[in-house]
């Protein structure tokens, strides 16, 4: 097998041009890095200093350049002369021979010489082709080294009546030592230049300071100490021109800042003397309102165990009450009571209970508000059948809803899945949020038939990628005004909260809706218009994230721990004490917790639902 030889390509002008152009730009980075790391004394030096170098050598090679101009005139003028010397010493124009007189030499040529000699001598070649391109040129001087010596060369051309050349007189001139004078004339001006260049740097570098570097330095050690917070320091530059301005436009900037600083020391002392006076005003507040919680949880609890009796007592009262109505009702001749007396202690016994369970109302959606705000609520999440008990939360309303000739409906989709949530906190918002519908609904002054509608569908969250559910509760009511709408969800607020409200409550209910639907990772959305109902949507997931609820139920002990320590209000809640007196049904503090949940027929006004 035959080696093979591989021959590289040769770089062709392009790839020449690209290597020269990137180390041109190389260079010139690296140049302006190094020369931006130098000070600025240094740079003002070197800038000067090269701008001063450049102009004397200027200056000194145009007097170089025409001295040597002028050596250059002489020579061809003395070359003129001798040659017309020469020519006027001979009557004939034939060609002459060579002489040579004080260190020229004369030579003449005729046609045929300068014919054979033109390829020996350079010169008589390009004065011969000076004179062929030009017919009316007759002369030609030049000048050459050789070695420290300087030859000067004139060729004279004759020439007929045609313009053509018939001979050619060749002088030489030779200057012996002509290169040594020219170095020693370079070395003076070169020295003269030296002294300049030194005597201008120097001059340069005075000027400089007095005027831009020492003004720069003091600039500097001002700006210094100003950075180092001392503010008292003022710059003095006494030049007369901007630099002098530029330091009274600096102190004056400093004595601004330095008032400002005073206002600013001022404004700190005033406000820590405010943050001592809210200090102490919040420690009191966080005083106030432990003791208010205490005093709230523990009066709670005192008022709750008695009024329980009482409502108790007083459903045992006016159920006799009623025997005795009834067994008036059974005599045949003069009635055993008196019907007035029994009427009247019959109504007496009903307010009594009404008021009692109002009153029972408030203080157990205190003390649920106390326990979410405390962060006690505990989840018991398991599955629920979301349909069933939407059908058991309108049985639970419908006597309510009965009693003001409210209708109430159930529209449930049959796409609802079983979902996994904390039964008795659902159950607790939806009745919540019933109950508040039979309040505001049926009061139309013009006779206008309530109507409360149960909605619950399935929705799917595009953004989030959960699934969730949706219960409506939807009513024909007075409806809730623009503006009242963020309000009523805030504690103790209520769409009329003037002493002349037709309606009862704490203003508790709506937010306990909101905190316990927090709870449950869900939403509540609000629309209404005045007149025309309200709808209250309540979007909760189909499972409970426990990890995000830990999390919330972190935030909220914590947030419980900020405003005031509280009582143990789970066991608060817990009491039972007079649970042999009466059965009582709770519907705000402990959710309503359906036994079984049960068919509801609306035909059946007799159907009353079961509750524990």
């Amino acid at each position: 097998m035959g080696n093979k030889c591989t021959r590289r390509a040769p770089k062709g002008p392009t790839t020449l041009l690209l290597l020269g152009y990137t180390l041109c730009v190389t260079t010139i980075h690296d140049i302006r890095a190094w020369f931006s790391e130098l000070s600025l004394a240094t740079k003002c030096l070197l800038l000067f200093g090269g701008a001063s170098a450049f102009i004397i050598t200027i200056a000194l090679s145009l007097p170089l350049l025409r001295m040597n101009g002028l050596v250059g005139s002489g020579e061809l003028e003395l070359a003129r002369t001798v040659y017309a010397t020469w020519a006027s010493f001979e009557d004939h124009p034939a060609p002459k021979d060579e002489i040579t007189a004080g260190g020229a030499t004369i030579r003449p040529l005729s046609r045929n010489q300068i014919d054979a000699a033109i390829n020996e001598d350079r010169f008589l070649a390009r004065a011969m082709g000076k004179f062929e391109r030009s017919t009316t040129r007759v002369e030609f001087f030049d000048a050459d080294w050789s070695g420290w010596n300087r030859i000067y060369r004139y060729a004279r051309a004759t020439r007929d009546a045609n313009a053509q050349i018939t001979s050619v007189v060749l002088l030489e001139h030779r200057a012996d030592g002509a290169g040594l004078l020219l170095v020693v004339n370079l070395l003076y001006v070169l020295a003269a230049g030296s002294v300049v260049l030194a005597v201008a740097l120097v001059v340069y570098t005075l000027i400089i300071n007095r005027l831009i570097l020492r003004p720069v330095e003091a600039l500097q050690r001002t700006a210094e100490l100003v950075r180092d917070g001392d503010l008292e320091t003022r710059s003095t530059i006494d030049t007369g021109d901007e630099f002098e301005e530029l330091s009274e436009t600096i102190n004056l900037m400093l004595v601004e800042l330095e008032r400002q600083r005073d206002q600013l020391r001022d404004a700190n002392k005033a406000m820590d003397i405010k943050l001592s006076e809210l200090s102490q005003a919040n420690t009191a507040l966080f005083e106030s309102a432990r003791l208010k919680g205490e005093f709230l949880a523990s009066v709670s609890h005192e008022l709750r165990t008695p009024l329980n009796a009482i409502i108790g007592f007083a459903e045992l009262l006016l159920e006799i009450a009623r025997k005795e109505v009834a067994i008036n009702a059974e005599c045949e001749g003069e009635p055993e009571y008196d019907p007035n007396e029994l009427g009247k202690r019959e109504r007496y016994l009903v307010n009594i209970v009404s008021a009692g369970r109002t009153l029972l109302e408030m203080i157990e959606s205190l003390l649920e508000m106390a326990k979410i705000e405390a962060g006690r609520v505990e989840l018991n999440i398991t599955q629920m059948n979301l349909a069933e008990n939407c059908q058991a939360l309108v049985g639970l309303i419908h006597p309510l809803a009965r009693k003001k000739g409210i209708t109430v409906k159930l529209d449930v989709s049959p796409e609802l899945p079983i979902i996994e949530t904390d039964p008795k906190k659902f159950q607790q918002i939806i009745f919540n949020l019933l109950s508040n519908a039979v309040k505001f609904t049926g009061n139309d002054p013009q006779g206008t038939p309530g109507e409360i509608i149960l909605r619950a569908e399935p929705i799917s969250d595009d953004s989030s990628g959960v699934d969730h559910i949706r219960i409506s509760i939807i009513d024909n009511g007075e409806g809730i005004a623009e503006d009242d709408q963020k309000r009523i969800f805030d504690k103790f607020q209520q769409v009329d909260s003037s002493h002349t409200r037709s309606h009862t409550g704490t203003g508790l209910g709506l937010a306990i809706v909101l905190e316990l639907t927090r709870l449950l990772q869900g939403e509540i959305q609000l629309v209404s218009e005045i007149g025309s109902g309200s709808m209250f949507s309540v979007m909760i997931p189909k499972a409970i994230d426990k990890v995000a609820f830990e999390e919330v139920k972190l935030e909220a002990k914590f947030r419980g721990t900020l405003h005031h320590p509280q009582p143990d209000v789970a066991d608060v809640t817990d009491v039972t004490d007079v649970a042999d007196v009466t059965d009582v049904t709770d519907v705000t503090d402990e959710p309503v917790m359906l036994t079984e949940p049960q068919a509801f027929d609306p035909d059946d006004e007799d159907q009353e639902p079961t509750a524990e």
